[in-house]
């Protein structure tokens, strides 16, 4: 397993933050950190930090980028 994070930018909403942690805790992958900052008044940057295997990583990309709400999304293997 390997460190990655997914880093996404979404509408602001309390709401969202369950949804997309639901789409983690449904293929039971460890979260290990998350992070949201407020880019503007309708707009906010998540993070998500949690471990896997490459294929399952790609795989919630795929899962997050389906989401409505996203405008951009990307897979980062942490330490690089």
């Amino acid at each position: 397993m390997k460190p990655y994070k997914i880093v996404f930018i979404s509408h602001n909403q309390p709401v969202l933050i369950g949804r997309y942690m639901l789409i983690f805790s449904r293929r039971r992958i460890d979260v290990t950190n998350f992070f949201f900052s407020k880019i503007d008044e309708k707009e906010g940057q998540f993070i998500i930090e949690f471990n896997s295997e490459e294929w399952a990583a790609e795989n919630l990309l795929k899962q997050v980028q389906k989401q409505i709400d996203i405008f951009e999304a990307k897979l980062i293997l942490n330490g690089q």
